[in-house]
């Protein structure tokens, strides 16, 4: 896999901007005709990197953005694409139980999806399950756990992040990385809930405006809301590679903008 593939750009693409990144400045012909692309793509590989804002033409000639700019723009494009492509999934077990009880001629009964061996996305809004999921997610961390956007007003985002969930996580030796509005901080009680993280091994970052809740295990699950504004209405869980992806780089571009708890 080539660097940039994760982010939705095809090896061709990548080339281009690359060179463009060592040659600012060539010309629109000379590009289209470059080696690296494949008879008669170069000219959409050029279209494709302008529409994805990548590069810019002037007066014939083509110059890159800044790469912070670049990879900044494509993984907010793919987190938009995640949340779509969950909501989209998370309609194909109601599809196919409604599917089957038409051939049994009965209606279908509304429920959550099943997490079944397998499936790409597990859908889950009964409260009482989104906790056994958590809990269980939490207790099979190895490595790390990442978790942002869940501070609430008097509290961290029960029950996607408790704090003793968390202890007992650090106790193990796994890591946790928290990160939290800059608002949560003006919340005596929710102050305090992170200084006795912070003391016992996590790492906490501040952000100065409001974030997606998201929640990364060991770097191969996900959980994001059913509705981003409010994790209480349930969770999409996922261990499949490309959104588990693009979660955790969106976590580390947020992580790497964000100050330390406690500086000033």
């Amino acid at each position: 896999m080539h660097p940039m593939q994760f982010l939705g750009v095809t090896q061709a693409e990548e080339e281009t901007y690359r060179h463009l990144l060592r040659n600012p400045g060539s010309g629109v012909e000379d590009v289209v005709a470059a080696p690296w692309h494949p008879p008669g793509t170069g000219a959409a590989v050029v279209r494709r990197l302008k529409d994805l804002g990548a590069v810019v033409e002037d007066d014939g000639v083509l110059w890159p953005e800044k790469p912070e700019l670049v990879v900044g723009r494509l993984a907010e494009r793919l987190l938009t694409e995640l949340h779509t492509i969950t909501r989209g999934l998370a309609q194909v077990y109601p599809m196919v139980r409604s599917l089957q009880d038409e051939a049994a001629g009965g209606p279908a009964e509304e429920a959550d999806a099943p997490a079944a061996d397998g499936t790409a996305v597990e859908r889950i809004t009964d409260p009482a399950l989104v906790r056994a999921r958590v809990e269980e997610l939490a207790l099979g961390a190895r490595s790390e756990v990442l978790a942002g956007g869940l501070c609430e007003e008097t509290e961290l985002g029960t029950p996607w992040v408790t704090v003793p969930l968390c202890l007992g996580m650090l106790e193990r030796g796994v890591g946790v990385r928290l990160l939290v509005w800059r608002s949560a901080l003006a919340v005596p009680a929710v102050v305090a809930q992170l200084r006795r993280l912070a003391g016992a091994g996590a790492r906490v970052r501040v952000l100065p405006s409001s974030e997606g809740p998201m929640v990364v295990y060991d770097g191969r699950t996900v959980l994001v809301p059913v509705v981003p504004s409010d994790i209480g209405k349930g969770a999409f869980v996922t261990g499949e590679p490309g959104m588990v992806g693009m979660v955790v780089n969106h976590f580390e571009r947020l992580w790497a903008d964000a100050r330390e708890f406690g500086d000033g």
